[in-house]
């Protein structure tokens, strides 16, 4: 069983699922899944996630993680002083199609918390989510799990009081006249 609580809930999938969990019955595929493999050694906990890229096709960066979803994970970070117990890791595997094969053309590997917390774009309109291309993405932060936990969830509710404030200026004051 794992030891983190703060793990635990990345990689919660419900009381019914987990229950019923085995090697003959694995876990189905969910769109939301935080990860594709989970390493555990030594009470330390990997999580990775693989990305896809068709380079055929310029395409929006997909959706990495719920903005929200890593806000409460730092705040469960900090709660329980979990810093250095795991990580999340990224791969990127961009393919093209030549005839009827896929053919890797690159392959790239970012740690979240390598990078720069104010970096990370969050797409409001798509669920709120964290968006971009491994390949892009900068791992030039060398502070403290603590401090990027920190410095996200001040990013994170930066973000959330500038949208905020916007959606009032666009979808409520045009009408409170009328009300």
């Amino acid at each position: 069983m794992l030891d983190s609580p703060t793990v635990l809930f990345l990689l919660s999938r419900g009381k019914n699922a987990i229950d019923k969990w085995s090697i003959d019955n694995p876990f189905e595929e969910k769109q939301n899944d935080t990860a594709d493999i989970l390493v555990v050694k030594d009470n330390f906990y990997e999580i990775i996630d693989i990305k896809t890229r068709n380079l055929a096709k310029t395409a929006q960066a997909p959706n990495i993680i719920s903005a929200y979803k890593l806000a409460q994970v730092c705040a469960k970070m900090i709660d329980n002083q979990e810093f250095d117990n795991f990580t999340i890791n990224y791969f990127e595997v961009d393919w093209q199609l030549d005839k009827d094969r896929l053919v890797c053309k690159d392959a790239h590997f970012a740690s979240l918390f390598y990078t720069q917390p104010t970096k990370l774009y969050i797409n409001w309109a798509a669920a709120m989510q964290i968006q971009f291309h491994v390949c892009d993405l900068a791992q030039s932060f060398k502070e403290s799990r603590e401090n990027w936990a920190k410095e996200y969830l001040q990013h994170f509710t930066n973000q959330a009081k500038k949208r905020a404030r916007d959606m009032i200026e666009k979808f409520v004051k045009p009408f409170e006249k009328y009300t």
